[in-house]
């Protein structure tokens, strides 16, 4: 059910019309705020400051149905899969960047110091990447592998506990940010960074699961190569996971090691030299 056709297609759509409500709710405080019919103590300054910051509500949204994908695309390819997470990581940066330009546009932060030139900068390269990635896997001949009823269908229900996972953790986290935000007028905290909601959360376990699904595949694939780029694989999802961790540059360098090494373990797997010792 959570994986046909007909749920993708609802799923798109509803995630369509949330966006656009959340976006229509996100542009209508910024803008009686504005006007000063709402008071700002409850309404944090960087995320409802200027009406630019009202981009980040349908981003999220558009952000939400990538992580769909992603878990979708798991039980069919799982180099598809990794090329949505690449594609996550970038909006989540182009998303950041709409963030970023309220205070430019205010005149309050400087151009070069600010960190629109950061996201920004990480954006550009990381859509090189995922660019890159695209081009190697649609030139790349198909080998098959036999693999087991039982890795399959373990597959199957690695990606419907994700998709579970993915739904309630979702409503957890957001929930919980909004009771943050909620609470923000009494104690003026600092709010969790908003790219940090669920994605953290949702990394360490997709790290986890490509674990198991690695482990699994190295009874199940006879091609050596083809476990070394999976593992390869790993590697790049816990890079990614790490870059919610990191702020800043570090957090940038460590995403675009992340995409390199995913794209790079994509394209050595391809070699003659490795194709020739898997036919022989």
């Amino acid at each position: 059910m959570l994986f046909s056709s007909t749920f993708k297609s609802r799923f798109e759509i509803l995630t369509l019309y949330f966006g656009i409500s959340t976006f229509i709710i996100h542009a209508s405080i910024i803008f009686l705020l504005k006007l000063g019919w709402l008071d700002p103590q409850y309404f944090p300054k960087n995320l409802f400051g200027n009406p630019f910051s009202a981009l980040f509500s349908p981003f999220s949204s558009l952000l939400v149905y990538e992580v769909y994908l992603l878990i979708y695309y798991l039980r069919k390819s799982y180099t598809k899969s990794i090329s949505k997470q690449l594609e996550i990581m970038a909006l989540i940066l182009l998303r950041n960047c709409f963030k970023d330009a309220g205070g430019l546009t205010e005149g309050t932060n400087l151009l070069m110091s600010s960190e629109l030139i950061k996201d920004l900068s990480g954006f550009i390269i990381l859509m090189l990447l995922v660019w890159l990635f695209h081009r190697i896997d649609a030139s790349r001949v198909d080998h098959k592998f036999q693999l087991s009823e039982r890795f399959v269908a373990l597959k199957d229900k690695m990606a419907t506990v994700l998709m579970i996972i993915f739904f309630g953790l979702s409503i957890f986290s957001f929930s919980d940010w909004l009771l943050d935000l909620i609470r923000f007028s009494s104690n003026h905290q600092e709010l969790e960074n908003p790219s940090h909601v669920f994605y953290r959360e949702f990394f360490t376990l997709l790290t986890f699961a490509d674990v198991i699904l690695l482990l699994s595949s190295a009874k199940n694939l006879q091609n050596t190569i083809l476990i070394i780029r999976n593992s390869g694989y790993v590697l790049a999802t816990f890079l990614l996971r790490i870059s919610f961790s990191l702020e800043g540059w570090e957090r940038i360098s460590i995403l675009i090691m992340g995409a390199s090494m995913a794209v790079f373990m994509l394209w050595i797997s391809r070699r003659r030299v490795f194709l020739e010792v898997q036919e022989e």
